[in-house]
């Protein structure tokens, strides 16, 4: 005895539309998966909304110590001292610092971009570093 079937139709990630026959408790099956990863979306995202929410309100209120205060302003003053030896280096190294160190670029996506070889970003940020490194030395 054969089950009875219905159509059901999708839509693939390519954008191509497909339509299968499946028995009706498979489809229930589906509908009900569905129905629980739509929830299970809902909850995440009421959750993140929630967190983001709470991470504000704390941010907010933080009072800061004089301990911090004071590890602050020693941060401030050596972050000056890091952008005044960065301005000695070549346009390049400054490019390509800023790339690797403060965008997070690889040095492989860092020469498809400038069409140049790997190791050559890499030797030249290697050199910027060290010369960062002897300005920086107290």
């Amino acid at each position: 005895m054969d089950k009875p079937t219905m159509g059901i139709k999708y839509k693939l990630a390519n954008g191509k539309r497909i339509s299968i026959d499946v028995s009706i408790e498979v489809k229930n099956l589906l509908e009900q998966a569905d129905r629980q990863i739509r929830s299970q979306r809902r909850q995440d995202r009421r959750h993140h909304d929630s967190a983001e929410y709470v991470d504000g309100l704390t941010d907010t209120t933080t009072v800061i110590s004089h301990e911090d205060f004071a590890d602050l302003i020693d941060r401030l003053d050596s972050y000056k001292q890091l952008y005044a030896a960065i301005e000695t280096l070549s346009d390049i190294q400054k490019q390509w610092v800023y790339l690797h160190y403060f965008c997070g670029f690889t040095y492989r996506k860092i020469a498809s971009m400038e069409s140049v070889h790997h190791t050559t970003v890499m030797r030249t940020v290697k050199r910027a570093q060290r010369t960062l490194m002897e300005l920086l030395q107290p």
